[in-house]
């Protein structure tokens, strides 16, 4: 009699687990972002201007994969200048924000890899995107943001 009612739980459970599973995977998938063919040979260069005399310059480049000649993937370098009277410190954070149809493609966080006096300049941790699988979706926007700590 307890054999027979566990038996019927199982049975009842692996059902409810099959339809769940059914159900979750008869969706809508969310559409996908447009793939660019054809890469740009050179790195693409970007600037962008932050209140207090900081300017930060960066390039995006990216790479179809060697391995399935489709997926694809990306590095953002760049410069942070201190035009200010203050040292910035390492421990500011550079944010990058990569949309594409108003979606979040990726988003990073890097900082300078050492303190900027004023009139100095220092690079950036690299930045990697994910791997898209599915070809290089166009960067149609990167917001970029600053949040400085200053050491003086």
């Amino acid at each position: 009699m307890m054999n027979d009612r566990l038996m019927k739980l199982s049975v009842l459970g692996t059902t409810a687990l099959v339809l769940l599973t059914l159900a979750g995977c008869g969706g809508v998938s969310p559409p996908k972002a447009p793939v660019e063919t054809q890469l740009p040979q050179t790195p693409e260069k970007h600037r962008a201007q932050f209140e207090g005399g900081f300017t930060l310059d960066y390039q995006v480049e990216r790479k179809i994969s060697k391995l399935n000649g489709k997926s694809c993937y990306a590095f953002i370098t760049g410069s942070l200048s201190n035009q200010s009277e203050q040292t910035l410190s390492r421990r500011s954070v550079v944010d990058f924000e990569v949309m594409n149809r108003g979606q979040q493609l990726f988003r990073d966080l890097t900082n300078p890899v050492a303190d900027i006096p004023a009139g100095g300049s220092a690079m950036l941790t690299l930045v990697t995107s994910p791997i898209h699988k599915d070809g290089c979706p166009a960067y149609e926007n990167i917001s970029v943001s600053l949040r400085k700590v200053l050491l003086n």
